[in-house]
């Protein structure tokens, strides 16, 4: 059996990386989101395979979750805001984002905020 390929991954972050600033991010994921009821011109049912867990975590530490279903469409889009703490490490921030389908596909993606 041959591996899946990599689903594709977005996630683009706007807004000025300050102490207690507020930023914008949009999570875009390439998934096709089927919901088991769709059927072929040849009859054949196409399997359900969808997404269950969406988690973003800012340094590890949970912001959102969402258990979703087959009421997502393809291609997975969420805004959400991500507020950053009073003191911001020299290091930086590391905002992640992953997700978890039914069939035990995963995704990651990581963006550094300095």
């Amino acid at each position: 059996m041959e591996p899946n390929p990599p689903i594709p991954m977005r996630l683009n972050i706007s807004g000025t990386v300050a102490p207690g600033a507020t930023l914008a991010a949009v999570l875009l994921i390439g998934h096709p989101m089927e919901s088991g009821y769709r059927t072929l011109d040849s009859g054949q049912r196409v399997p359900k395979n969808v997404i269950e867990t969406i988690r973003v975590q800012l340094n590890g530490q949970l912001l959102l979750e969402a258990e979703t279903g087959i009421g997502v469409s393809a291609h997975p889009y969420l805004a959400f805001s991500v507020p950053l703490p009073v003191v911001i490490p020299a290091s930086g921030l590391q905002l992640t984002a992953q997700w978890l389908d039914d069939k035990g596909q995963r995704g990651e993606i990581v963006r550094e905020l300095k």
